[in-house]
């Protein structure tokens, strides 16, 4: 059975993006998607999505190229999730004030399970940064 991710595709590639710009800051787009091995068109559709977000900025001209605009540790996965393909729930039932089986039912066993899960999934979510995700600076001697 073929593997299910949770991360939709242009997700992915963003968060490797952002990451890859933390450590290599100016990079154009076409170097990103080269290095990512993304397609070039896609990959710049994710950046303006990150740009019109405001976790990236883009400059043009001679010593143009792609930034962070927020430093590593204020860009949770969260931000960037929500970012490009809006609020993270795991089930929509969860965020319904009475899912199909309450208003059939009036009362909806798995609904519960899956708020307490939605709050976990979002926590993890937003305590995770990219800092978190980035090798450690050598410490000094």
């Amino acid at each position: 059975m073929p593997v299910r991710s949770l991360l939709r595709r242009e997700e992915s590639y963003a968060l490797h993006a952002l990451l890859l710009l933390a450590e290599e800051p100016g990079l154009s787009a076409q170097e990103i998607a080269e290095k990512l091995k993304a397609p070039p068109a896609f990959m710049a559709k994710v950046l303006q999505k990150l740009a019109k977000a405001g976790l990236v900025e883009s400059r043009v001209g001679r010593n143009g190229g792609v930034w962070l605009k927020l430093p590593p540790e204020e860009t949770t996965l969260l931000k960037v999730m929500e970012a490009l393909s809006g609020p993270v729930a795991l089930d929509l039932c969860a965020t319904l004030k009475r899912c199909p089986t309450e208003e059939r039912r009036g009362f909806c066993y798995l609904k519960p399970g899956l708020v307490q899960m939605n709050l976990e999934i979002r926590k993890t979510l937003a305590g995770l940064t990219l800092k978190d995700l980035l090798p450690e600076s050598p410490k000094a001697p």
